[in-house]
């Protein structure tokens, strides 16, 4: 065996996809931080200003300080590794791609609801919400409206800006689209409750273990001699892929909550090929938003008292 170190210029140059998901992991790690930064900046802010102590007050404030620390964040990375980021508004050839993008979401989320239904699975136990009995409609409108204020933007600054323009960056568009479904499907989804745009420290470990597995099997690929030391340096990484995969099925305990898990990976998917067919934001917002409003009013309309 050829003794050498791992050189990361060596992977950077002949294999930019492990780079880009290197990268990627790093800019994700920081979103999950963040939010707790924003909490911590935000509560001075309110007292300062001496604002109401109100729900809406304190998420407006703390939301605005999460959402411009991304933004700055994602912007100054998108400008330092030359991503496009692509606002224009859908043209007139893009109507159909809108219209599904109201209508796949929310079908989907009808069709877990269905299916729930027909197996006495409740989707709020699906989401991890519950509503109480004889619901007030302002406070949960309230709610999920700031719901919507920070989800939607983060999830189009993570998933598309850092995730979908830095794969675009080494691949052509439509291989970008399915690497960020997979990327965003592992660390955005969850057993747990909804889609976060901000990932839990499990799922960045397990991508960050990943990537340096993939860069040593890469290596081995390239620089050593013997067949059965390739294959040794192949395992670790071929062992998490495994993992991952048999802890998602396990962790899986319905037929709704199977169908669940899949309908998030497809609405990152569908906005993913979104965002790449039209070069418009708006769209992919679309989608997130329908999948996230609908499966509110799923839980306000149909389950209100019903514990998860």
């Amino acid at each position: 065996m050829a003794s050498r170190t791992l050189d990361p210029a060596t992977v950077r140059q002949n294999h930019p996809m492990t780079t880009e998901l290197g990268l990627i992991v790093v800019v994700a790690a920081a979103f999950a931080f963040w939010p707790r930064v924003a909490s911590t900046v935000s509560t001075p802010v309110l007292d300062s200003l001496a604002l109401p102590d109100s729900l809406l007050v304190h998420g407006l404030v703390t939301g605005s300080v999460l959402l411009a620390g991304l933004s700055l964040f994602t912007g100054a990375y998108a400008t330092l590794r030359d991503i496009e980021v692509r606002t224009e508004l859908p043209s007139g050839g893009d109507l159909r791609q809108v219209g599904l993008a109201l209508l796949i979401p929310a079908a989907l989320v009808g069709l877990t609801k269905s299916v729930g239904a027909l197996t006495s699975v409740t989707y709020g136990s699906l989401t991890k919400t519950f509503v109480a009995a004889d619901p007030s409609l302002e406070p949960y409108l309230l709610v999920t409206g700031l719901g919507l204020f920070i989800g939607v933007p983060s999830f189009l600054l993570l998933c598309h800006v850092v995730v979908q323009g830095s794969f675009e960056k080494v691949v052509d568009g439509d291989v970008a689209v399915v690497a960020t479904t997979v990327v965003a499907g592992f660390l955005l989804t969850s057993n747990a409750g909804n889609l976060s745009a901000f990932p839990d420290r499990g799922k960045l470990a397990g991508a960050a273990l990943f990537v340096v597995a993939v860069g040593v099997a890469l290596y081995a690929t390239e620089h050593v001699r013997r067949q059965w030391l390739r294959v040794l340096a192949a395992l670790p990484a071929v062992l998490l892929v495994g993992a991952a995969l048999v802890s998602g099925i396990a962790a899986v305990e319905s037929v709704a909550g199977a169908l669940f898990a899949l309908t998030q990976v497809a609405v990152l998917g569908f906005a993913a090929y979104s965002y790449e067919r039209t070069d418009s934001l708006l769209v992919p917002a679309l989608a997130y938003a329908s999948f996230y409003l609908t499966g509110s009013a799923v839980v306000f309309v149909f389950e209100a008292g019903v514990h998860a």
